[in-house]
């Protein structure tokens, strides 16, 4: 399916890479949480496959009030910049992002469902977004800090706290977890707590992990950890899922 894509600047809001099919209304609004290096070029082609598929995926720059977009190489540097980045946010702009990029999808004709796929750091933003709005189905791939906290946009609480999983499952939401395990930010204990958490809130969920993988296994500019049948394999299930959002009247 061919697709339009590029950065849209919103006003007092951040900078969005926004991606939409050309030849059709897209079904639902996705919100494409950025990896700690920020919006990168692997991060745009996600929301570029996204809206292959049908969806309007936009990409919030969640750093523009130190920054502007922000592209942070995958090395130590990068990771000490996302680090000086991120501890500048606050659980209320990751929010107020989210709200914005949502709104632009509204904006665009998608009228239907609001997801947030978000990869990394991007699966803390998204989950941490749905304790604050209604969203239909929140994708975290080996989003870290959820449960335990350890950075200090996870305090006072983190996300996955047992006030936020009873938002998380007030709002409906449905929550797809995927992890490797051999991922080295979230411990098989930790995914494993993560899954009670959510059964005790009633939360509906399914998570998934890969026992060969590790963490970043989805994006295949890091080959290091790149791995090819488990991504195939979760970016079926992400489909799927999003297949599940209700669709625009």
């Amino acid at each position: 399916m061919p697709v339009s894509a590029g950065w849209r600047r919103l006003p007092e809001g951040p900078d969005v890479y926004l991606a939409a099919p050309e030849d059709r209304s897209p079904t639902a609004t996705v919100v494409v949480g950025m990896e700690l290096f920020g919006v990168t070029s692997w991060v745009k082609k996600m929301c570029e496959r996204l809206a292959g598929a049908g969806y309007l995926a936009v990409a919030p720059d969640f750093y523009w009030r130190e920054v502007r977009r922000a592209e942070l190489g995958y090395d130590e540097a990068g990771r000490k910049a996302g680090f000086q980045l991120v501890g500048g946010l606050t659980p209320e702009q990751v929010a107020a992002d989210t709200a914005a990029a949502l709104a632009v999808g509204a904006g665009s004709g998608a009228t239907g469902g609001r997801a947030f796929v978000g990869f990394s750091l991007g699966g803390h933003f998204g989950l941490l977004a749905a304790t604050r709005m209604p969203l239909d189905l929140v994708v975290s791939c080996y989003g870290g800090w959820t449960l335990d906290g350890l950075i200090p946009l996870a305090e006072p609480e983190p996300p996955l706290s047992p006030a936020g999983a009873d938002a998380i499952s007030g709002h409906g939401t449905m929550v797809l977890g995927l992890v490797g395990g051999q991922d080295f930010l979230i411990s098989a204990d930790e995914w494993r707590r993560l899954g009670q958490r959510l059964d005790q809130a009633d939360v509906s969920h399914e998570l998934v992990d890969y026992p060969q993988a590790a963490h970043g296994f989805l994006c295949e500019d890091r080959p290091e950890s790149y791995d090819a049948e488990a991504a195939a394999d979760a970016w079926e299930r992400v489909l799927k899922a999003l297949g599940q959002v209700p669709r625009q009247a």
